[in-house]
């Protein structure tokens, strides 16, 4: 972690400030051995491999790390891994959401960004390239895919990951002024907090993007997986090993696989038309049966998967102080900071008009 990280974060036991107590091994950007200090109840948090670990031990803290950890090392490991696993280019994709993000004002340098819930740390490693005079913070459970994610993007002077779970905070309350937070908050035992306490990082001026899922009736395009998490792993996915489960999705998809990859298709057409990085005629057969792989056993293998209707999700704005821009396809953005004026405010009129 880079020193000046330390000023955001806070203890999740007690929420009191944390200090550097020791540093063992650093470089000319970050420490990568040492510990922390709560200095108002007194409990220590290692720095490991460059990753502050600010989590409470509970057991199903550690359940969720090792199979989130599970979930996105296994999505690099083997012969898929530098392909496009989900169906679309991080580039293009966090390109697209930093732009959103930025829709009503544009970044100053030493701004903070979040990822809250970054997974294997790829998107905040983009946002923090597209952002390179800004601080770019990725939080996430799963140590492992950190500490893999800091091997492949340590070298970014903008960038820390920090393990933290989003439902008791390790980062202090309004600090910072953009956030994006993509597939995570309905993965908690209550969605709805866990976006207040995402909204509650952010500073009272603030854009933030997120994307949760949506229904069986307004997303056509997640009835498959939702009906194998549903109904044919009775949403028990997450008692069975990791590895048998992806096994059951390779062995789902390709037993159903002309009928998967023409609904796949089909249903990605329709998206792509709001959303520029869905591209699904740029991928090969191989990189669409990788997708959907991925996409079916990443809804069966959480513990929690829950679902909220858009009416839903856009009243949770205003009651975070928060003024909803626009949705498409289950991503949500939102802001505190006003419209602008004049062509830009009838840019931004224009981008919300088209993908409601």
């Amino acid at each position: 972690m880079r020193p000046c990280l330390v000023e955001l974060l806070q203890c999740p036991e007690c929420r009191g400030p944390i200090a550097i107590k020791e540093r063992r091994e650093e470089t000319a950007v970050r420490i990568l051995q040492g510990t922390l200090h709560c200095n108002a109840c007194g409990k220590t948090y290692p720095i490991d491999k460059g990753v502050p670990r600010l989590v409470k031990a509970a057991d199903d803290v550690k359940e969720v790390c090792g199979r989130f950890s599970f979930q996105w090392l296994s999505r690099w490991q083997g012969k898929f891994e530098g392909e496009r696993c989900y169906g679309f280019n991080d580039d293009v994709y966090i390109g697209w959401v930093r732009d959103q993000m930025i829709c009503r004002r544009q970044p100053r340098p030493g701004e903070w960004m979040l990822d809250a819930g970054c997974g294997s740390g790829e998107k905040s490693a983009v946002l923090a390239k597209l952002s390179p005079e800004q601080n770019v913070v990725g939080l996430d459970m799963g140590v492992a895919s950190l500490e893999k994610a800091i091997g492949r993007f340590g070298d970014r002077p903008n960038l820390d990951y920090v393990q933290g779970n989003i439902m008791e905070p390790p980062i202090k309350d309004r600090q910072f002024d953009y956030g994006m937070s993509l597939g995570v908050l309905h993965h908690t035992p209550n969605t709805r907090q866990a976006f207040a306490n995402f909204r509650r990082m952010m500073k009272d001026e603030t854009t933030v993007m997120i994307w949760i899922y949506p229904t069986y009736r307004e997303a056509p395009e997640w009835r498959m997986p939702y009906f194998a998490r549903d109904f044919l792993v009775l949403n028990q996915g997450h008692r069975l090993p990791p590895t048998l489960l992806r096994l059951g999705a390779h062995l789902m998809v390709l037993g159903f696989y002309p009928i998967v990859d023409f609904f796949f298709k089909k249903s990605y057409h329709r998206i792509h038309r709001d959303l520029p990085f869905f591209d699904v005629d740029r991928m090969t057969r191989k990189q669409r049966f990788s997708a959907q792989v991925f996409y079916l056993f990443d809804t069966c293998l959480p513990r929690y998967q829950f679902r909220h209707t858009i009416k839903e999700v856009e009243s949770w704005f205003p009651e975070e102080g928060l003024e909803p821009i626009a949705h498409a396809h289950s991503f949500y953005w939102a802001s505190s900071t006003p419209a602008p004026h004049g062509p830009a405010q009838a840019t931004d009129q224009a981008l919300a008009g088209a993908v409601h």
